[in-house]
């Protein structure tokens, strides 16, 4: 078995480094707090075979939030050793269901070309129902209000003054690679960047991308890339794109290769998008020949 490669950052808290960065917490008495679990089975077999070589027992997962990568390992790790999930209530019906994802991100029942381990976790029981900000029942952890990417979204402050940011933040190399990142209310994600950028913590954990004493540059990075993806919209809509037209026009332009998982998030993301530019007043919708059609408001 691959050794996981742990940083460790004092007062009791380990940074699992991956593709999905975790969190590892001593809470006392010999227990220790997962923030996460990572993306499978073998994610959670890992964790537990480092936990028990460090003699420390799971008392607790804490989600930051219901994607799979973030949560794939809770079935096994809560039925090896009974262990506490924490969610918030809108992010604890999808560890619970986890179908609610692909059904989301397709509108209705998915296809079996999304009923996948990356888009579904096993389901878990979650035995703690998290407000969005406030302590964390039983630890010295404290949640923090993240919203935008998902659905209810936290971020856990640590005791030492560690942030870890769940997707709230995404590394540039990321953003470039999928440069429509998925969100949910960018609204909610551009406040969130906004409290990111003045939220004082000694060390930044984003789950995809490198720990840093200095957020700011990161924020501006994520920021940057949202304001591609509106521009982009904005630009197409000056042709009253429909639907089909303005999902096509983007994923060329931004040289976005699609399968059905890239369709869903690209879809659902670029709705999201749509919301947000409507809601303030750039964009107009009207429905024509059976097609919704997109058109940019003057000014």
């Amino acid at each position: 078995m691959a050794e996981l490669v742990i940083e460790d950052i004092g007062s009791g808290v380990r940074i699992v480094r991956g593709p999905t960065n975790l969190g590892i917490v001593e809470v006392g008495d010999g227990t220790a707090v997962l923030i996460d679990s990572g993306n499978d089975e073998d994610a959670g077999r890992k964790l537990l075979h480092r936990l028990e070589g460090d003699g420390l027992r799971l008392a607790l997962i804490v989600n930051t939030h219901s994607n799979a990568d973030h949560c794939g390992g809770n079935a096994f790790l809560q039925a090896r050793t009974g262990c506490r999930i924490a969610a918030t209530r809108e992010e604890a019906a999808f560890v619970e269901n986890p179908l609610l994802e692909p059904s989301l991100l397709w509108g209705g029942y998915p296809p079996a070309a999304l009923r996948n381990k990356f888009l579904m976790a096993k389901p878990s029981r979650v035995t703690d129902v998290l407000p969005p900000s406030g302590p964390i029942p039983g630890t010295d952890l404290e949640a923090v209000p993240l919203p935008g990417h998902f659905v209810g979204m936290i971020g856990v402050r640590t005791p030492g003054g560690a942030l870890f940011c769940a997707d709230a933040l995404a590394s540039a190399e990321i953003l470039a690679k999928y440069p429509v990142f998925f969100l949910y209310d960018v609204a909610a994600h551009y406040r969130t960047l906004d409290f990111l950028a003045t939220y004082p913590a000694e060390l930044y954990v984003p789950s995809h991308a490198a720990p840093a004493r200095d957020v700011g540059p990161l924020v501006e990075v994520n920021r940057r890339a949202v304001d591609r993806v509106n521009q982009v919209i904005l630009d197409l809509a000056v042709a009253e794109p429909s639907w089909e037209e303005l999902l096509t026009g983007l994923v060329t332009r931004l040289g976005i290769e699609l399968n059905h998982s890239q369709y869903s998030l690209v879809h659902a993301s670029i709705r999201a998008h749509v919301a947000y530019l409507s809601d303030t007043g750039a964009l107009a919708t009207r429905f024509e020949g059976g097609k919704l059609r997109i058109s940019r408001r003057p000014g």
